[in-house]
């Protein structure tokens, strides 16, 4: 899986869409995950949520960083898209922001 991709992922008995927020090539097993809320993003945003454009989701939706998660590849029920370029780039940002993440 590539980073920027959006899956269909089972939690129990709940689907919902997720946001792979890094990825290694040489072991895709082991990525981490954010959940895709689909909802308007708020006038104040905070560090955690990145809005996704008309480009990316056909609604108005936000990936969480709040909520990143370890990847379990037998949870994945499919593909549902790719993150646009634009946005991968807000998303490393708010990574480097929020997580402390560095290169």
């Amino acid at each position: 899986m590539r980073r920027g991709s959006i899956l269909h992922y089972l939690v129990g008995s709940h689907r919902l869409r997720v946001v792979i927020v890094t990825a290694d090539r040489y072991n895709p097993a082991h990525s981490l995950l954010a959940p895709l809320r689909e909802r308007a993003a708020p006038d104040l945003m905070p560090a955690f949520l990145v809005p996704l454009s008309r480009h990316d989701w056909p609604t108005a939706a936000v990936i969480d960083l709040s909520r990143v998660r370890s990847l379990d590849p037998e949870a994945v029920s499919g593909p549902a898209g790719q993150l646009t370029h634009a946005t991968l780039n807000t998303l490393t940002a708010a990574i480097r922001t929020y997580l402390g993440a560095v290169d």
